[in-house]
């Protein structure tokens, strides 16, 4: 997969747009800017979680899509496999496991894997350097985490566990199977696997990334109907309690790590706002964690490429009860034996900086551009947060950074308003009175 790390993985329809700023405020990265009163995300600086996507009421923000280039190695005559996140039975849930392969098959996949077979690989190893060394690691299964800590906190990178994700652990375990020449397509909820897919240290290893809303389109447009496919199982490899990887503390529960809230050695963090202050915690040595496990969203199962509207428990039972169904039909010998066919397979990463921090602004710039929009004194800063920044001093900030604009203050642009008015005022007056004479 290779494109060009300028081109963002999401665009803003501006005809869509209203300037209700609620992308800004819901990006954890800051990685929207306003220009001429319009958002656009700044490709450099987004690291793919989909918030902004999930939270506009106007559908303005359109994920970059990859169905054509999908058909196209479909089209082929090269293998393909389709490698399937486990959250799947979260957003298909009218249909069970054996139909939704078939429905993928009859795309023109050869191949329909589980990707929980590679988070099954990525638990034991993180389980192994959990046991073999006693340094503190940051888990890396969430590119929208690791992608964060590339960007903004680049002195970090030292301790991201050196530990590939359960995507390309799969990619690699498939090709050693059938052979280098074998096209993968990732399917799952995050937007963020595209910005890993393409990322330098791991190019080429992943074809193609879809979301699950994609998989619908593409099942729609080829006319393909649940009740007429064969339904098939999974192909081997199977996965076993690596399917849990998508619900919080999914990995801990994989790899047999106890998060023992006495000795607080394991720490585990979900959400956009937690994960962001548990990376920071980290880093200042604050939580005297060996093992930080973070997912940017509660779970993948929340994930803004699905397109299931139900709550987050109610999808965490969806995956639950899959799993368990799975594991009580799966073979055990059969699943030691693949466990043990692939325990040298090489699961081994770098990261590299990638150092998207801008310089923060002089106290006197800022106390500048907070006088420019009637901010005197510390009790003329409303904090009301309409401008999608938490107080008037970040938006301030944000302003000097090149990110934001004044007019997005909604108690200065109401204020000119009213200036403006009463200037109109005094002149239809002024009008008045110059006729009346």
């Amino acid at each position: 997969m290779v494109r060009d790390k300028s081109q963002p993985l999401i665009i803003t329809r501006k005809d869509r747009c209203r300037v209700c700023y609620t992308c800004v405020r819901e990006c954890p990265a800051k990685a929207i800017r306003i220009v001429d009163g319009q958002a656009e995300v700044i490709a450099e600086r987004c690291i793919g979680c989909g918030n902004c996507v999930k939270v506009c009421s106007q559908k303005a923000k359109v994920v970059l899509s990859s169905i054509e280039e999908v058909y196209a190695i479909l089209d082929s005559e090269k293998p393909v496999a389709a490698l399937i996140a486990p959250s799947y039975p979260a957003d298909f849930t009218d249909i069970d496991s054996v139909t939704f392969v078939g429905m993928v098959r009859q795309l023109g996949f050869t191949y329909v894997n589980e990707v929980g077979f590679g988070a099954d690989l990525v638990a034991r190893e993180m389980r192994r350097l959990m046991t073999e060394t006693d340094d503190p690691y940051i888990s890396t299964p969430c590119p929208a985490v690791f992608g964060y800590i590339k960007r903004y906190h680049p002195e970090l990178i030292g301790q991201l566990a050196p530990v590939v994700s359960p995507m390309i652990a799969t990619a690699r375990a498939l090709k050693q199977l059938h052979g280098a020449d074998l096209k993968t397509v990732f399917i799952g909820p995050c937007i963020a696997k595209m910005g890993e897919a393409y990322s330098d240290e791991v190019a080429g290893e992943i074809d193609e990334v879809l979301t699950f809303q994609e998989l619908h389109r593409m099942f729609k447009e080829k006319n393909i109907d649940a009740n007429a496919v064969e339904p098939i199982d999974f192909d081997p490899p199977h996965a076993s309690l690596g399917s849990l990887f998508p619900i919080r503390r999914g990995l801990l529960e994989a790899a047999e790590i106890k998060e023992d809230l006495l000795t607080n050695k394991v720490v585990s963090a979900n959400g956009k706002e937690n994960f962001i202050d548990a990376i920071m915690e980290f880093g200042r040595g604050e939580l005297n964690a060996r093992l930080l496990d973070v997912l940017c969203c509660d779970g993948c199962i929340m994930g803004a490429g699905m397109t299931t509207k139900e709550p987050l428990y109610k999808r965490r039972t969806r995956v639950s009860n899959a799993v368990r169904s799975a594991m009580e039909k799966r073979n055990a010998d059969e699943l030691h034996h693949y466990m043990e066919k692939f325990r040298n397979l090489d699961l081994r990463r770098t990261f590299l900086p990638f150092d998207q921090r801008l310089p923060e602004p002089a106290s006197t710039e800022v106390e500048e551009v907070l006088a420019r929009m009637g901010k005197f004194k510390p009790e003329d800063e409303l904090n009301c947060g309409a401008c999608g920044y938490e107080t008037c001093r970040e938006h301030a900030k944000a302003i000097l950074k090149g990110l934001a604009e004044s007019e997005m203050c909604l108690p200065y642009t109401i204020e000119k308003l009213h200036n403006t008015i009463a200037e109109l005022n005094q002149s239809y007056e002024k009008l008045d009175d110059t006729k009346a004479a």
